[in-house]
Parts: C-alpha cells; sequence; structure tokens
C-alpha cells in the first residue's frame, strides 16, 4: 500500500476516535473549554448556536452552521434530562425566517412549561435571527462590542438580464400561474408581485417583533422604532434593553447558576453535539484551523452579514 494512502487512512481513524470520544463525553472540541463535562447528570446544559441558522448545518463538515434541527433536538435532550438551565452561546450573523423561529419557539416552550432557566451569552455576533433565539432567554449577556440587533426581515432579487444580453443568452418561460416565476432573475419584479412579497415580508417582520416582545417582555410599542434592521453594540442594546448584562460566557453562567438556585460549581455538558457525525466535523473545522491560520477567518466571511431571509 502506498505511504500517502497509509497515512490518509491513520488520519481518518484518529478523527473517528477523536469523535467518538468527545460523542461520549457530550462535548465538542475548543468551544466548551472552560467547562465541566463528562457522564454525570448535568446541571447546566450548553447549547451553541454558531453560524447560518437555518434547517439543516450545511456549513464546512456539517460543524459551522447552525442547523434548527440539531439545536431542537439539543434543547428536548436537556429538557429529558430535567437540567436546571440552558446557556445558549450564540455567534450568528441570522439565518432563514422560519428557522430562527422553530428555535425560539421550542426554547419559549421549554421557558413556559419547565422550571428551567435559559441564559444567552451573545459573541462577536447575534444579529436578527441569532438575536431571534436570544430573544427567548430570560437574560441575555453581551460584551460590550458584540454586535446585536438587526430586527427585520428581507428579501433579495438580482436582474442579470442586461448581462444575458451582451453574452447573447436569452431565456424562456413556461409556468403554470401568473405569479409562478416570482423574483425570476431574468426581469424587473411587476408592482403586483412586489405587492405581493413585501406582504409576506410585512407579516414575517410582525412575527418577529411579536416574538421579541413576548420574550422579552416589551411592548410593541417600545420596541419598533428599535427594529428598522440598525445594528447595536452590547453597551447600547443593554440602554435599550435588547440585553440584560454586560460580560462574558462565564458571567452568563454564573447568572444561569444562580437563576437556577444550584448550590456550589454546577455540572456543565456540552449538548451541542449529540452525533459522532457531527462531533466529527467539529473536530476537522477545529483542526483545518488550528493547521491553517486563515481557515478561521475564510469561515468568518462566508457569514457577514446574513440578514434574516424568507428563502436561502
Amino acid at each position: 500500500m502506498r505511504l500517502d494512502r497509509i497515512l490518509a487512512l491513520m488520519l481518518v481513524v484518529v478523527c473517528l476516535v477523536a469523535a467518538l470520544g468527545n460523542w461520549l463525553s457530550g462535548t465538542t472540541p475548543s468551544r466548551s473549554a472552560g467547562f465541566g463535562s463528562g457522564l454525570q447528570q448535568a446541571d447546566v446544559a450548553l447549547i451553541d448556536v454558531y453560524g447560518i441558522i437555518s434547517d439543516t448545518a450545511a456549513g464546512g463538515f456539517g460543524a459551522d452552521d447552525a442547523g434548527a434541527n440539531n439545536l431542537i433536538r439539543a434543547v428536548r435532550r436537556a429538557r429529558e434530562d430535567e437540567v436546571k438551565a440552558i446557556l445558549l452561546r450564540i455567534n450568528s450573523p441570522g439565518g432563514t425566517a422560519s428557522a430562527s423561529q422553530a428555535v425560539y419557539e421550542e426554547l419559549m416552550r421549554t421557558r413556559q412549561e419547565t422550571d428551567i432557566k435559559i441564559v444567552a451569552s451573545l459573541g462577536d455576533v447575534a444579529a436578527s435571527g441569532g438575536y431571534y433565539v436570544a430573544s427567548a432567554a430570560e437574560h441575555i449577556v453581551a460584551n460590550p462590542a458584540t454586535v446585536t440587533g438587526s430586527i427585520g426581515v428581507i428579501v433579495r432579487t438580482q436582474n442579470v438580464s442586461s448581462l444575458l444580453d451582451k453574452i447573447g443568452v436569452t431565456t424562456s418561460t413556461v409556468q403554470s400561474g401568473q405569479y409562478k416565476d416570482i423574483l425570476s432573475p431574468f426581469r424587473d419584479p411587476t408592482a403586483d408581485e412586489r405587492a405581493l412579497v413585501q406582504g409576506i415580508v410585512s407579516e414575517s417582520y410582525q412575527q418577529f417583533l411579536d416574538a421579541i416582545a413576548a420574550g422579552r417582555d416589551l411592548s410593541i410599542d417600545t420596541l419598533r422604532p428599535l427594529a428598522d434592521g440598525r445594528i447595536f453594540t452590547g453597551s447600547q442594546a443593554v440602554t435599550l434593553e435588547l440585553v440584560d448584562s454586560l460580560g462574558n460566557s462565564t458571567d452568563a453562567l454564573n447568572k444561569a447558576t444562580e437563576l437556577a438556585g444550584i448550590d456550589g460549581e454546577p455540572v456543565v455538558r456540552n449538548y451541542s453535539s449529540t452525533f459522532w457525525p457531527g462531533s466529527l466535523g467539529a473536530f476537522l473545522s477545529t483542526t483545518l484551523s488550528e493547521w491553517l491560520p486563515g481557515y478561521q477567518n475564510l469561515k468568518t466571511a462566508q457569514w457577514n452579514w446574513i440578514p434574516l431571509t424568507l428563502m436561502e
């Protein structure tokens, strides 16, 4: 067998063993650093919301996007394990409206139907869909320089017809109804189409506002002037009551411990990766970040900025 194949096989085996170990311990590499873990009963469930929030995790190696299904599964497992608190570590610029809404609703259900306390710790970015999810927490902690807010909904379309004309490409469409090719990239939308899409955007926006108002216990009148898409620093967000306090993830853990009435050092378990493929993806992603300094910058560039969208 050739040496390169032997080395490749050895690397795969090492990754599988590391991923299996992470799965058995209930942790993912790097992101759970500084927190206790193990197979004992957890007091606090740590759930990472990292990257673009969508129905499924579709980032590099399946580990860098916040898949709504995975997040919901993690919340349910924490509920079944009867943890005393959930700590959300959020570093997300947003995502799709339906995925963000689904995660928010699962967290609110947990908050309303159980005694589990939910605290959110905001990292570099917790904007749009990232803030949507955070608003389900009873207490939000942000760093002073955290970028948050961006409350709103957007739908984008492009018209590439002029470009196609220049290269001699024409298009032809056969459709079953008037609106079947709505937001086609080969023409400008009609006035009727704009009105139709605006209606959907406005309704989704109102759902966004209602969710934040319920989670943050704010009136719509107070919230609406802040919900025009603008962004805020963590310090500004505290003044505007979008965030409760300033601090890092350790401060957020202390707050979760306090709210849950936990005596002594809490047992914290990372619920973010429940299956070994997720741990494998996280392992590979972390390894690449360590071996290739530019890889982390590439990952970050992929999602700066992603607003709350109706479609991907």
